[in-house]
């Protein structure tokens, strides 16, 4: 059982100090980021947690954010995931949930990874006898995710993974509500800190569009960084850039976003201007009026009519859905504009152009 650890750094001078959450065992992306963002051992570094799983590198991952955490400037917090997977492996009553893991919760990540490395998939062995093997060859791993801790207050900054309570003193916060508080950000807090936390995407607080940029809410004093690496169809791995100047804190932001760019072949004006979403929790449509490439739908719960396209939708239990972080917003664009294209669908792409998700004719752009 883990035991919450808070950490208190209080720094004078100058600084800059770099934020990443939710890495999700995208090494290559968290690599080229820091790159991006040209991190140097100068700098301090806060990762919010969420470093493992829902990635293909996740062993690789925790390697290198152990290396990282040998220089004093670099500071690693736990997150709900490092906490799940640190119980999943080690509570004895929790064996018998890892089929349903492996299942339902992950389709990869560093449990997956060693229960096919070590033929555990043959039915041969119990399920205490699963979580024993993958633990016994996870176990430097999983001894420095049992020591990290939850909370980092640094100066007039209180970095967590998740969220605090409202209560002056956060460190009474259960370790549930330091690690997967839902909605922290619309729920806000009573300190005087800025808190700054990661794991929920950012894309989940806008009501009308996709946007995984960084929120930075000075009258809230809340700022929330996970682009949605590992979660969302459509993410980014965001860094928040905190420098102090003679006592004046300055915010910047960067990401990794690694999609591939094509150029518009002719000027695009979209009649339909309007843009409407569906993201979590409202997944349920009902499909008003089919159509060849597009339907119809309506979404009872935020009350909007918008055409879903047919690849978008699936049905289950008599019940029609459509995935998540979808917008039926029509791209305007120029000749010679650049798009990313974050998939193609018949007769369509499915782009970010200027920031904005949206539509694209195929022939519209040069593949």
């Amino acid at each position: 059982m883990i035991t919450p650890k808070h950490v208190v750094k209080k720094i004078k001078g100058d600084y800059r100090l770099i934020v990443i959450s939710d890495i999700h065992g995208h090494l290559d992306r968290f690599k080229a980021l820091l790159k991006k963002v040209r991190y140097t051992p100068d700098d301090y570094l806060v990762i919010l947690g969420d470093f493992v799983e829902k990635g293909d590198q996740v062993i690789d991952t925790i390697h290198f954010i152990e290396e990282l955490a040998q220089r004093e400037r670099v500071f690693i917090l736990m997150g709900n995931c490092e906490w799940a997977l640190d119980a999943l492996l080690t509570v004895p009553e929790l064996a018998n949930q890892i089929p349903g893991y492996l299942k339902r919760v992950s389709s990869n990540g560093c449990i997956r990874e060693v229960y096919h490395r070590l033929h555990l998939d043959n039915g041969h062995e119990t399920m205490l006898g699963v979580q024993k093997q993958i633990a016994d060859y996870l176990h430097d791993e999983l001894a420095f995710i049992s020591h990290l801790p939850v909370t980092l207050k640094w100066n007039q900054f209180l970095f967590v993974h998740a969220g605090v309570e409202k209560r002056k003193d956060y460190k009474k916060s259960s370790l549930s509500s330091l690690l997967e508080m839902k909605y922290f950000y619309h729920q806000g807090h009573l300190l005087d800190e800025v808190v700054v936390v990661g794991h929920l995407p950012t894309s989940n607080y806008y009501p009308d569009q996709i946007c995984n940029d960084v929120i930075i809410d000075e009258d809230k004093r809340i700022i929330c960084v996970d682009g949605g690496t590992g979660v969302k169809s459509i993410s980014q791995l965001n860094a928040l850039i905190i420098e102090s100047q003679d006592g004046v804190i300055h915010y910047s932001q960067d990401y990794v976003q690694p999609l591939p760019c094509h150029e518009v072949l002719y000027d695009i004006d979209s009649i339909n201007k309007t843009k409407h979403k569906i993201a979590y929790p409202y997944f349920e449509v009902e499909i008003i009026k089919h159509g060849e490439q597009f339907n119809d739908c309506y979404q009872k719960d935020t009350n909007q009519y918008l055409k879903i396209k047919n690849e978008f939708l699936y049905s289950r239990e008599n019940h029609t859905y459509c995935l998540d972080d979808y917008t039926d917003y029509f791209i305007s664009a120029k000749k010679g504009d650049l798009v990313k294209v974050v998939g193609i669908y018949d007769q369509y792409a499915y782009v970010i152009h200027q920031g904005e998700v949206g539509w694209i004719e195929l022939k519209c752009i040069n593949l």
